[in-house]
């Protein structure tokens, strides 16, 4: 058996677009924020281009928020209303559930790095059933403005976290950015919220269609045995 055989690997996975489905909780809490400020719901090819990225931002994007203290107001509304809905109106792709248990059972360092609140990353986690696959969670906050996913992981090796040599899975170009600024492998998913040419311009190293493609690979790219409990590594 060889060393990579042996040893365990690294797996980060960005959320929204690549393990969950967020479109119905996104576009919903913002009809209703639209609703109560008396602002223009923008159309379904906008809301879709938000998502990945930071929320204040976006928000601050539509006429009627220019003033920063009802932009805040926006927000906070916003956040209410997917902390009571919102995070319960995702659907998890079919195939990640099974995916991420075979990772879990190889012994693999598994993490979500996520433009989403870790709040909330960590609550759709947990109704997913997900929580105890991943050794964390990490995600923005709801006051601080949108960090650059590249700056996260950039973070997280700084602190021994992650480390060059492991694999960074997403469906937007930010994520292939942080991938190969930080000697990551870049691999793109095409189901989510970026484009091929999105994927393809920042860098994405391989793009896949499907998760039973992205499943294959992974097998191929992580051959070890699987030897642990999908749970007994959290509890």
């Amino acid at each position: 058996m060889t060393a990579s055989e042996e040893a365990p690997g690294l797996v980060c996975f960005d959320l929204d677009g690549t393990l969950v489905d967020p479109l119905l909780g996104v576009r919903n809490c913002l009809r209703k924020t639209c609703d109560a400020f008396g602002l223009v719901l923008p159309d379904e090819t906008t809301v879709r281009g938000w998502i990945g990225f930071g929320m204040r931002e976006s928000l601050a994007t539509l006429q009627g928020l220019e003033n920063p203290e009802r932009l805040e107001e926006a927000l906070d509304f916003y956040w209410e209303r997917y902390r009571e809905d919102g995070v319960f109106e995702h659907e998890l792709y079919p195939g990640v559930f099974h995916l991420l248990h075979r990772l879990k059972r190889q012994g693999h360092r598994i993490y979500i790095v996520s433009a989403k609140p870790t709040l909330f990353a960590r609550r759709i986690a947990y109704q997913f059933d997900l929580n105890l696959i991943f050794d964390d969670i990490f995600g923005s906050t709801l006051k601080g403005r949108w960090q650059p996913k590249t700056d996260v992981v950039a973070g997280l090796v700084r602190q021994g976290t992650l480390w060059p040599g492991g694999v960074f899975i997403g469906d937007r170009g930010v994520d292939m950015v942080a991938a190969r600024d930080h000697g990551l492998e870049a691999i793109g998913v095409g189901w989510g919220y970026g484009s091929r040419r999105e994927l393809e311009e920042a860098g994405a190293e391989r793009i896949f269609d499907t998760v039973p493609e992205l499943d294959v690979w992974l097998r191929e790219r992580f051959p070890q045995a699987e030897v642990f409990d999908a749970f007994s590594r959290s509890e």
